[in-house]
């Protein structure tokens, strides 16, 4: 389960949903923005959008947070997604004195806040330490893939091999 110590601010899932529509980005998916389609796809949008921000945040990305262990209402989609100017995996630990007092460029600090201000304004910019028990969990588009990608013996885990037992 990897956790990550970062640098940056929350992105509410219903402004990620707002930003994927209105800038009709059709590779995106607003429930997993860590996987590799839909991140792409998104940096490519800010790049777009804002490239004088991103140019000065080079190592922009995005993760969430996620517990495969958690069976309530918000289980398969968490109320926020991160945007991170600079991510430190936690291994089995991490000096985080350290990792903070490595500080962020003052022009790529002042870039991250004008980004958190175009796609969440209020939200705050600072140190968060984010737990996702599964950056790889299954991401079907629909029901009939997900029972072919059953056949085709890739099985899923956390909460989908749950709901999917619940289902039989």
């Amino acid at each position: 389960m990897p956790t990550y110590l970062l640098h940056g601010f929350r992105w509410p899932r219903s402004a990620i949903r707002v930003h994927i529509i209105v800038h009709n980005i059709d590779d995106a998916a607003a429930e997993y923005v860590v996987s590799p389609s839909t991140s792409a796809a998104l940096l490519q949008s800010l790049r777009d959008l804002y490239p004088h921000l991103i140019q000065a945040i080079p190592h922009l990305r995005f993760v969430e947070q996620y517990d495969p262990t958690d069976i309530g209402p918000s289980a398969l989609s968490q109320p926020y997604a991160f945007v991170a100017d600079k991510v430190e995996v936690c291994r089995l630990s991490v000096d985080v004195g350290e990792v903070m007092g490595q500080g962020v460029a003052a022009d790529g600090w002042e870039a991250l806040v004008e980004l958190r201000d175009q796609l969440a304004p209020g939200e705050k910019v600072g140190w968060w330490v984010v737990c996702n028990g599964d950056e790889q969990r299954l991401k079907p588009s629909n029901d009939d893939e997900l029972y072919e990608d059953m056949e085709n013996e890739v099985k899923p885990r956390g909460k989908l091999k749950k709901l999917l037992s619940k289902e039989r």
